[in-house]
């Protein structure tokens, strides 16, 4: 019998980025997205730097471990991305009460900001 993943692991971020593609009807949501990251703000987890192409996959899911200033960044401590990946809270509020931390373009928030909590109805699939 295999394992769970544990979450935020590089394995698990692999897997993400599988499952991810694997969805039908995401693509058009975060087409063009680009590269942005997902910082853990706290050190619990593994931050990457994921980049969406032009159909919305997710193309390069890059382990950091320090933040490019330049690209959209999103940080959290562990339990407010478990909250989020949980979906005890949503993107739009969390970042809005500062729960995620949110630096960069507000033309990426505008234009894909609602439709941010489908990252984490993707994590739940992640097994």
């Amino acid at each position: 019998m295999n394992q769970p993943l544990t979450r935020f692991s590089q394995e698990w971020w692999s897997a993400y980025q599988t499952t991810w593609n694997e969805q039908e009807n995401l693509g058009k949501k975060f087409a063009k997205l680009g590269k942005v990251i997902l910082w853990f703000s706290d050190r619990q987890g593994v931050s990457v730097c994921s980049e969406w192409d032009d159909q919305g996959q997710i193309v390069s899911l890059e382990l950091i471990e320090e933040m490019d200033e330049s690209l959209p960044i999103f940080s959290a401590t562990r339990e407010n991305w478990e909250r989020f990946v949980n979906q005890e809270i949503g993107a739009v509020k969390a970042v809005m009460t500062g729960l995620i931390d949110y630096r960069g373009s507000m033309t990426i928030i505008v234009k894909y900001g609602r439709h941010f909590d489908c990252l984490a109805e993707v994590a739940q699939k992640v097994n």
